[in-house]
């Protein structure tokens, strides 16, 4: 059968970025007698240079560049250098199913000791696609032997047990992975497993690994392998078959519900039904029933299946009155879903489903507006269930209800409300609008305290960004701060980025190096990721996020960059090295974006900062409403966009950044116009403009930041903090027509 690569390079990998359980590599990873590369001296300097320029020019398709390489390799046979060139060489032949030409490259590779389990996976694997197993075989037992700690660990394990598999050789397949501790915990390694006690005449623990990846992985591609392989083993089985536990088959239906496969969900649940005891009258089935009803009520947009379901057991009744309100919240029916909630309230006074109910009553009254009566039920939540999750969120909307009113005491609730929930995501919130209370009360100095803790302790948020407006507006003076401030506990400490290199990742590192040189980059983020989570070091994650910045995979390396920088909202500028910052804040097509802010009269900042927010700068984006490209642009929008720019229209140029960012900067204006300002712009860009003038027209609101802290939907007040957190951020990172941290290009719109 043809072999896909298990390892993608260039970042194109497969996008799984699960925490590898490895340990450190000293070692394990290349054999004692290896001598560690180091680049010393201007010849190997050079030598290197010219490698990586070669080695990215083959991988960006340049014309003439394997020959170059080719030539390259040549002339530098007998040393790291060569012996790396041909590795890039045997993997670019690899990929372009050039097996043969591949393993002479990997052949004149095998000097390499730093890569040398690289060289031979993929010598392996080219192997394997020429049907010689044998071979493939051999090379992937020396792999295991002599670097046990390899990156390639799982990947060698799997073509290993494949290959032992496909020559008759079963138990050595299954002593590999069995000696592997992550077996138990991956589905592709369980069907392997599965595979090979199959082969090993053990039908029925194979039956068992594949009843453990149908129901533990129901959502795997080898979930429906294990499904086929289950009907035949059962017919082979009969009397010996091991009967799966009606609890296992639940989960897997619950798996597909919470995954919003709706037809899938429902099929398993009726499978469920099937399997349980004629007559009993259990949670399990009257749970599977409500699931069923639920389902069909979906389906029809119909509540009946759920509001005519009997059920007898308590929890399970009162979660029925729950899945009704909800639907007839979706249908729009409000007077129905309040009173399917007051029926559960009223029936199961002590059920877990109470608090529930109460908050989709406050909500129901928040997103009406009806401050005042959603504030009723918030309080029953804080006062009736002080531990629930939800406290925290209705003890703050209660008290925002009060600061809308003025009250005088507001200050004091908020004060109360820190110390009763530290740690809370609206600590930064309440600060500043003591802050704002303080002004009112005529007291600068109290005021600049606080808007001094919220600018210091979380300035890279929204509400820590308009604190520090405000110190700038109040001017310069004494602070009077409140005692309480103290309590509220400083940033974790942040390790610094450059710090030196722990000797346990050495090696990694130095593999991560010299992989990056011949344009491995996903191997070299591995290594990288391999030896952070060995040691913990900063430096480690900070690497790969480069590497994959560098890419241009903007999102990973956000996420790379995150591990690195703990509590990156809590961090000034001037803590961390601007081009990490400029990991973590990307500005890919920053002509395009400059070009399109200034034609429609736009900060690029703040364009920047919404591009970040909606697609993290990935120019493919496609969202569940089918939005696409970088500023998340509908289809039917765009065409109306491209009649009024003058452009012609086709769906697949919203993946064309420059024409996404024309379209998307034209549609942003309109809203700027029509809305009034930033704030109420991105709120109708998220959640549409009839709902953001509703809002508006609430109240007078006393500044703009009031109106962002009562938009009632929590995904569009959010949506609205970050997008202008962002850019701020842009501002301060790339420049603001001041002076910078480091000379950038985003001039600030006046």
């Amino acid at each position: 059968m043809a072999w896909a690569p298990v390892l993608a390079q260039s970042g194109q990998g497969s996008g799984k970025s699960g925490k590898p359980k490895a340990g450190a590599c000293r070692a394990g990873c290349v054999p004692e007698a290896a001598a560690l590369a180091a680049v010393t001296g201007p010849p190997a300097e050079a030598a290197q240079q010219e490698l990586a320029e070669l080695a990215r020019g083959l991988n960006g398709g340049e014309a003439g560049a394997y020959k170059k390489l080719a030539a390259f390799a040549t002339r530098n046979a007998g040393t790291d250098w060569g012996a790396r060139a041909a590795l890039a060489l045997g993997y670019n032949d690899f990929t372009r199913n050039r097996h043969s030409e591949a393993l002479g490259w990997f052949g004149k590779a095998r000097q390499e000791k730093l890569l040398g389990d690289y060289v031979l996976f993929w010598s392996a694997q080219a192997h394997r696609n020429l049907g010689r197993n044998r071979e493939a075989y051999e090379e992937l037992r020396t792999v295991q032997r002599d670097y046990p700690n390899s990156s390639l660990r799982e990947p060698v394990l799997h073509a290993f047990a494949d290959t032992a598999i496909l020559l008759g050789r079963p138990q050595e397949a299954l002593t590999a992975l069995d000696a592997y501790f992550g077996t138990a915990s991956k589905a592709e390694l369980l069907l392997l497993r599965a595979r090979a006690r199959q082969a090993a005449k053990q039908p029925a623990r194979a039956a068992a690994d594949y009843q453990t990846i149908y129901f533990n992985f129901p959502l795997s591609d080898e979930a429906k392998t294990a499904g086929t392989a289950l009907s035949k083993l059962q017919r082979e089985l009969r009397l010996e078959y091991p009967q799966p536990l009606p609890e296992l088959q639940e989960k897997r239906a619950q798996a597909f519900f919470d995954a919003k496969k709706w037809r899938e969900a429902r099929a398993e649940y009726t499978r469920l039904l099937a399997q349980l005891p004629a007559g009993e009258a259990s949670a399990r089935r009257e749970r599977a029933n409500l699931r069923v009803a639920q389902l069909l009520a979906q389906r029809r947009s119909n509540a009946d299946p759920v509001s005519k379901l009997v059920l007898n057991d308590p929890d399970v009744d009162a979660e029925r009155m729950l899945v009704l309100a909800q639907i007839w919240r979706a249908n729009k029916n409000g007077t129905r879903m309040l009173a399917a909630l007051e029926d559960l309230r009223t029936k199961y006074p002590a059920s877990r489903w109470v608090e529930d109910a109460l908050m989709m009553e406050a909500n129901f009254y928040w997103v009406q507006l009806y401050r005042e009566r959603a504030a009723e039920y918030y309080r029953r939540i804080v006062e009736n269930h002080p531990d629930s999750s939800l406290a925290a969120t209705a003890a703050w909307r209660i008290i925002w209800v009060e600061y809308l009113k003025r009250n005088p005491a507001t200050s004091g609730l908020m004060e109360a409300y820190l110390d009763k929930y530290p740690g809370s995501p609206y600590t930064v919130n309440a600060i500043y609008w003591m802050g704002r209370c303080a002004e009112r009360e005529g007291n600068p100095e109290h005021a600049r305290s606080f808007y001094n803790k919220a600018a210091g302790r979380y300035p890279m948020t929204y509400f820590g960004m308009a604190a520090a407006q405000r110190i700038e507006k109040i001017g310069p003076g004494t602070d009077n701060p409140a005692p309480f401030l103290d309590k509220i506990p400083p940033a974790p400490p942040l390790r610094p980025i450059d710090e030196p290199l722990p000797v346990a990742a050495r090696e990694r590192w130095l593999r991560a190096q010299a992989l990056r040189v011949i344009g491995f980059d996903a191997s070299a983020e591995m290594e990288l990721k391999f030896a952070y989570y060995a040691t913990s070091s900063p430096r480690l994650m900070a690497e790969a996020a480069q590497a994959a910045y560098e890419q241009g995979r903007f999102s990973t390396g956000m996420a790379y960059a995150r591990l690195a920088v703990t509590n990156f909202e809590a961090r000034a500028i001037g803590d961390l090295p601007i081009a990490v910052w400029k990991v973590l804040y990307p500005l890919p097509y920053e002509a395009a974006v400059r070009h399109e802010a200034a034609v429609n009269g736009l900060d690029p900042a703040f364009v920047a900062g919404l591009i970040r927010q909606e697609s993290a700068f990935q120019a493919n984006a496609v969202s569940s409403a089918n939005a696409l490209g970088l500023m998340q642009v509908l289809p039917m929008t765009a065409k109306l966009l491209a009649r009024e720019a003058h452009v012609r229209y086709a769906r697949k140029k919203l993946f064309e950044p420059e024409y996404n960012i024309k379209l998307g900067s034209l549609y942003i204006k309109g809203l700027l116009n029509r809305a009034g300002g930033p704030e109420q712009a991105l709120a109708a860009y998220n959640a549409g403009e009839d709902r953001i003038s509703s809002w508006s027209a609430e109240r007078n609101y006393d500044e703009i930041a009031e109106l962002v802290e009562s938009i009632p939907f929590t995904e569009t007040r959010e949506y609205v903090q970050i997008v202008l957190r962002n850019a701020g951020a842009y501002r301060m990172i790339y420049g603001t027509g001041g002076e910078p941290a480091e000379r950038g290009h985003l001039p600030v719109r006046e």
